[in-house]
């Protein structure tokens, strides 16, 4: 397959193989029609909501992509699709904000010229992107504040950079009366309670946008429903669309798909009874068919169903989404290191109750930090 053919498939590279994916054709339509929409101003941000591994990650990327080749790039009315997922690290708040700046430019271009290359850092390092989009782009005025501001950020001349980040896309599409939609993916990672810079409370004006709304999603479902959407600045600004486990048919319908892709046999009755055994989570429904495949066995009854349930949920994918799911919720401990010792007082306390004050006298004595009982209460209750 020659580079041309190749870069016609994707802007960004979706995980879920076609002949495996199942059921997610009206939430693909929704963001898909409700970005276009956004052309008429009538289009609100959006969070899609749900638990783990439900595909929300895959259906923004499906989405982005048809936005990405579906349109007339030319169209200066057409929709242009911004993606970012927020990592787990930034080095700083000018770190953040230039990363989040240059991957708009990116995505900006890229659409425009109708290169999905231009994305890729491995090809165009900053200068060179700056270069060509000087070269090959007609300059509007959002497009030149957006190179203007990056080279800002490098010189370390602007006051509040992450504020100014997150309402670039924004201040683009109102100045050029433009439409951007932005995807933003592992969004509760806006609030990462180990750094000294809290974003959460500028996006408020990005997302109060009809020229720029954004479509947000991501892994922790109980951080990002109540921490961030439900309390705060970002209260009430985002309309939900809540994504389910899938249904017995469609969840016998992927056990199907995927016992075909990967090449080992579930029979007729077992394959409704694996996608509830999985509580319809199309992650593990794959996961155990894979295993299946993996251990050469075929699941035919239940218990054949167990055998490989008992090595997946000991070694398999199941573990390490389960095990990254721990790990995670442990990373994100808060400038007192609470959650640590949380789990660890769970683990070696007797009762049903955790005594408050020994978290506190652990957080003095191992910490340094001293803590009241009040704040450690109330992250408990998050």
């Amino acid at each position: 397959m020659n580079n041309t053919q190749h870069t016609k498939q994707w802007a960004i590279k979706t995980l879920v193989p076609e002949e495996v994916y199942t059921d997610r054709a009206f939430f693909l339509d929704y963001f898909y029609n409700a970005a276009l929409k956004a052309r008429t101003r009538r289009t609100m941000s959006t969070v899609l909501l749900g638990q783990r591994r439900m595909g929300k990650t895959e259906i923004f990327k499906r989405v982005v992509n048809r936005l990405f080749f579906e349109q007339d790039h030319l169209d200066p009315q057409a929709v242009v699709p911004v993606y970012y997922s927020f990592p787990d690290f930034f080095k700083d708040r000018w770190d953040f904000a230039e990363k989040y700046v240059k991957n708009f430019i990116r995505w900006y271009a890229a659409f425009r010229l109708r290169d999905p290359s231009i994305l890729w850092e491995e090809k165009l390092d900053r200068e060179e992107l700056v270069a060509l989009i000087r070269h090959k782009m007609t300059m509007s005025e959002g497009l030149e504040g957006s190179l203007h501001l990056l080279g800002s950020f490098l010189k370390k001349t602007v006051t509040a950079p992450e504020e100014v980040a997150l309402q670039h896309p924004r201040w683009v599409a109102d100045h050029d009366d433009s439409t951007i939609v932005v995807f933003l993916d592992e969004f509760q990672n806006l609030r990462l309670p180990q750094y000294d810079f809290d974003v959460v409370g500028y996006m408020q004006e990005a997302v109060e946008s009809l020229t720029c709304p954004h479509f947000v999603t991501g892994s922790a479902m109980s951080i990002l429903a109540r921490e961030i959407l439900g309390r705060g600045s970002l209260f009430g600004r985002f309309r939900s669309k809540p994504i389910e486990p899938l249904t017995v048919y469609f969840g016998a319908e992927l056990t199907h798909k995927s016992a075909q892709y990967y090449k080992t046999e579930v029979s007729q009755e077992m394959a409704p009874i694996v996608a509830a055994r999985c509580g319809g989570n199309p992650f593990y429904i794959n996961a155990v068919v894979q295993q299946a495949a993996e251990q050469e066995k075929a699941i035919l009854n239940e218990e054949s169903l167990n055998t490989i349930l008992s090595v997946d949920l000991s070694s398999g994918f199941i573990w390490n989404e389960l095990s990254d799911q721990v790990n995670r919720w442990i990373e994100r401990i808060n400038e007192y290191k609470i959650t640590k010792w949380i789990l660890y007082l769970s683990a070696v306390q007797e009762g049903d109750r955790i005594d408050l004050s020994r978290i506190q006298q652990q957080l003095l004595a191992k910490e340094g930090k001293q803590v009241s009982l009040e704040q450690i209460l109330s992250l408990i209750h998050i």
